[in-house]
């Protein structure tokens, strides 16, 4: 059996990508974890839902384990389930470290296998589509889980299955939209980052008027676009309603600005990383434009992903004209942040259509190649090369330094800094290692700001995040703060005398303080909602809450319920599977099956 025999087996396919991604999860030979910008962010997140799920102790809206124990909103905004998702697995693994190398694992077997089965099913032979599946983890957002827990990288990892669907709109007539596919990726996906659902979109409103055209029952398709719609709404309601009502009733203080044009697409020597493009890489990208256009007679779908690729790409990169729109919208630079996220879309794009044109050389008659059909011996040789250089990338920004990605280095809102002594770092490494997930957290503390409650509009976010180390992080008291019943947090301090004592908590317009028994409704507020009471001589007592509506848990529950509906009924058509035409094999409805 030939190499080519065997990659036609999923499994065999799956087995190279899984190999590619534990070469690039380089912590298993440097032996310690990698700090990115978002790493304190994110662990604080997991760490809560990992703790509830430890202690039974439920909490939807307000953090009463993580986040420095501050009552804070975070998780139920930012996708509650994949955060509880995160805590289970901490319960699996036993340091910060091991859920670096599960995770990072995890994500690129599934970003992989989606890339991989993807090709196979514009019909790419396995060896290229194997190849490129490859290349794919390498370049990009795919790697910028491992190296910074951003999670943009969670939408390239699903961005292989849109294009599933999307292809399926625009080349199916008799029915151009599988909204049960279509609802559940949607969801999933604003689950995990509500941005990357809407720069999905980019993707799926073009192809809508299209697949509408083709349709053979064009009421069907409107029908259907209707039910995937709703059934989004309702799966995604534990989270996106929350927002919606913490917006409309608080001052709530949104991520940071950036400077648009500083984070485009630009050049780099050696790197392919997320914001940086080797000129290697781009040649081979040119040239893959080229041979789209030029073979668009034979391949009409390779241009059109190609071009639009391209136009995504273009976006991406500084030669865009970012500074005219950031001047006429401000408010770009505060959703967007870095146009580079927009090469979350291109790539996947372009690595299709560079699939489509080995497949293109390397099948047609000799006498009708382009090329020598010793090319894709080339291609091959070449995407394992881009491997290899961004492993060593990864290695050498490992060693530099010391497991500290250089925004963490130099961030204004992270405790470790260039101020900060080796000591201070290795300190942070070894704690990675420990047990302990809390030990990690408490010496690397992060004063990210997004969705506190503000004591006014439009705060600045710099602002918001000095008022939140300054009244939590930061604040040196004697207050004892623990995790009770029913999700609450309390607060107990001795003291001398009466008089007045900053709480180190935040408040929300719905929270609900009670101190020494007594139901405060008024008291000083800090910027970020710290809130200042009257202490008695002796033992003090203070319990926060969150008193959400009642129609909000409801709807809350019933999206919930809705998700156990959905994963049930997938259990059973798994093990029960149907199909109304008779006439279809076993292997056409496995591969119907997908995502």
């Amino acid at each position: 059996m030939n190499f080519k025999t065997i990659l036609k087996n999923n499994r065999a396919a799956g087995l190279i990508i899984l190999t590619i991604g534990l070469l690039l999860t380089g912590q298993m030979i440097t032996g310690h974890g990698i700090i990115g910008a978002d790493s304190v962010f994110h662990y604080n997140r997991f760490y809560e839902t990992y703790s509830q799920l430890k202690h039974l102790n439920f909490s939807w809206f307000q953090s009463i384990y993580g986040f420095n124990q501050s009552g804070r909103i975070v998780n139920v905004v930012y996708g509650p389930l994949f955060a509880y998702l995160n805590g289970g697995l901490l319960i699996l693994v036993h340091s910060w470290y091991q859920y670096q190398l599960v995770s990072s694992t995890i994500i690129y077997l599934i970003g992989g296998l989606g890339m991989y089965q993807l090709l196979k099913r514009l019909k790419i032979r396995p060896i290229i589509a194997a190849m490129m599946a490859s290349f794919y983890l390498t370049v990009g957002w795919m790697p910028r889980w491992q190296i910074g827990n951003n999670t943009t990288a969670l939408g390239a990892m699903l961005m292989p299955y849109l294009l599933m669907i999307t292809f399926e709109m625009i080349t199916d007539a008799k029915r151009p939209i599988h909204w049960k596919k279509l609802a559940l990726l949607m969801s999933l996906t604003i689950e995990i980052h509500l941005l990357s659902a809407l720069l999905f979109m980019l993707i799926l409103i073009p192809a809508w008027p299209y697949a509408l055209k083709i349709a053979t029952i064009k009421v069907q398709m409107l029908l259907d676009t209707v039910k995937a719609v709703l059934t989004t709404i309702v799966l995604t309601a534990n989270t996106l309603v929350p927002l919606i009502y913490l917006s409309l009733t608080n001052h709530l203080a949104m991520p940071a600005d950036f400077d648009i044009v500083k984070n485009t697409l630009r050049l780099d020597p050696l790197n392919n990383t997320h914001t940086t493009i080797t000129v290697f890489l781009l040649s081979v990208l040119i040239m893959q434009m080229m041979l789209a256009i030029l073979n668009w007679r034979h391949d009409r779908l390779n241009l059109i992903v190609t071009l639009l690729g391209a136009i995504f790409f273009w976006i991406s990169s500084r030669f865009f004209c970012w500074s005219i729109i950031v001047s006429h919208f401000p408010m770009v630079s505060r959703l967007l942040q870095f146009p580079v996220r927009l090469m979350m879309l291109a790539y996947p794009l372009l690595i299709v259509g560079l699939a489509k044109s080995f497949e293109s050389l390397s099948s047609r008659p000799i006498k009708k190649r382009f090329f020598n059909p010793h090319w894709l011996g080339i291609g091959v040789v070449s995407v394992i090369w881009l491997v290899c250089l961004a492993q060593v990338g990864l290695f050498i920004n490992q060693k530099a330094q010391i497991g500290f990605m250089p925004r963490v280095l130099t961030s204004k809102t992270t405790s470790i800094g260039k101020n900060n002594s080796q000591k201070d770092r290795q300190n942070v490494l070894k704690a990675m290692h420990t047990g302990n997930y809390q030990t990690f957290l408490k010496q690397l503390q992060k004063r990210v700001p997004d969705y506190l409650a503000t004591a006014k509009a439009n705060v600045d976010a710099m602002q918001a995040a000095y008022s939140y180390g300054a009244s939590v992080v930061d604040q040196k008291s004697s207050i004892k703060i623990q995790a009770v019943s029913h999700g609450r947090l309390k607060l107990t301090w001795q003291a001398d005398k009466s008089g007045r004592i900053q709480l180190p908590i935040v408040t929300y317009r719905q929270s609900r303080l009670i101190v020494n028994g007594k139901k405060l409704t008024r008291f000083k507020r800090s910027l970020v909602g710290s809130p200042t009471v009257i202490q008695q001589p002796g033992q003090n007592t203070a319990y926060l809450s969150y008193a959400a509506p009642l129609w909000l848990n409801f709807l809350i529950v019933i999206s919930l319920l809705s998700w156990l509906a959905w994963a049930l009924r997938m259990v059973f058509n798994h093990r029960h599977p149907q199909t109304n035409d008779h006439f279809v094999s076993k292997d056409e409805l496995a591969v119907r099956s997908y995502p």
